[in-house]
């Protein structure tokens, strides 16, 4: 339910029992109409991937022509869909369009007519600079049109620009605390517009699907970031070895999630911390303790909140660490398959007794 849907209940109870006369509540009914868009989610995704579609065969069609046009026009051609989708955004403004058919996909759209005129324009005049260059002033250039159109899918994927620059710095620079700091900043810039979006009126499917997408990207892109760019020069293949880098970023996504109210970044959270302990290695003791006490803390906080998905998240991520430790031992493979056998009996029973205590407090 939404914010008018309960106005209006609460002003025809007030109606009901005579605190306020039927002028009065039919003006404050007005005042709350459901101004909320009918369109479904999957005309929105079939927007999207028709904006999507439009803008990749733009680009195809003009650079199998590219030869034939002069400078100038091959600027003036770069730059057509941009001014066309920065006018549709003006008309939808003044006309009061706040449907998420139409924004979603201009926000995708306009994202990729910009992305694509920068290196247009840079090739065609043949403007010096360098790759990481490019690739920040594409993620400004852009992110306007984020905040502007609060598409689902541009705010979601946004961040990962910002990923990528802080890469290709450290690949020019060199890795050091300076340019994890610079690149760290340029993805706080996408904040204005999870806000934005969070405060827009859209259907629940495209909030949690925002709310998941942006998460991830949050919690193991600036994990990412962190290892490639710090002055330590962690190596992937030595990924193992510093899982707590994501429980650390995954911590602070939890607690951004939980005081700011979005709903799905503690699961979120939970999830990529819990994927990161899988990898904890054995030799490690202070590490696999660390995880063993993280699945128990998971598994606790779904029983206490009769959350099933928390529980069964951490159940089996405490059932991966002991049975991946008892396999590499060398019992017998008729002991291994008991325990196996226990293990999955106690993760079914746990699930029966959670729905029912669940159905039994509704």
């Amino acid at each position: 339910m939404n914010k008018n849907e309960w106005i209006k209940g609460e002003i025809a109870l007030w109606r009901s029992e005579g605190l306020v006369g039927d002028d009065l509540a039919k003006r404050l009914m007005g005042r709350y109409a459901d101004t909320k868009s009918r369109i479904s989610w999957g005309a929105v995704i079939a927007g999207g991937f028709g904006a999507l579609m439009i803008g990749l065969g733009i680009i195809a069609l003009f650079a199998s022509n590219w030869d034939c046009f002069g400078r100038g026009m091959r600027a003036v051609i770069s730059l057509t869909p941009v001014v066309a989708c920065g006018g549709i955004a003006m008309l939808a403004e003044k006309k009061g369009w706040k449907t998420m058919a139409l924004w979603e996909p201009l926000g995708i759209l306009w994202c990729i007519a910009s992305s694509a005129a920068a290196c247009l324009i840079a090739q065609t005049y043949q403007l010096g600079g360098s790759v990481p260059g490019l690739v920040l002033f594409v993620a400004l250039l852009t992110l306007p049109v984020v905040w502007l159109t609060r598409s689902v899918v541009a705010m979601s994927f946004w961040p990962i620009l910002a990923v990528v620059w802080g890469i290709s710095t450290k690949n020019v620079e060199g890795a050091s605390w300076w340019a994890l700091t610079r690149a760290l900043a340029v993805m706080a810039l996408s904040v204005p517009a999870l806000v934005a979006f969070r405060r827009r009126e859209v259907g629940k499917a495209a909030r949690v699907t925002g709310e998941w997408i942006l998460g991830l990207v949050y919690a193991i892109g600036t994990s990412v970031l962190i290892l490639s760019v710090n002055p330590h020069h962690y190596r992937y293949f030595d990924f193992k070895q510093y899982v707590g880098v994501f429980w650390i970023c995954s911590l602070v996504v939890m607690l951004v999630g939980v005081a700011c109210k979005i709903r799905a970044w503690p699961l979120v959270a939970t999830i990529v911390a819990s994927f990161a302990a899988m990898f904890t290695p054995f030799e490690m003791t202070w590490m696999y303790l660390m995880a063993l006490l993280i699945a128990g803390a998971v598994i606790a906080w779904g029983v206490c909140k009769v959350r099933l998905s928390y529980a069964n998240i951490g159940a089996v991520l405490f059932l991966w660490l002991v049975l991946m430790k008892f396999f590499s031992s060398s019992i017998d493979f008729t002991t291994k398959g008991l325990v196996l056998v226990v293990a999955g009996v106690a993760l079914t029973v746990l699930n029966v007794v959670m729905i029912k205590f669940k159905k039994g407090r509704v």
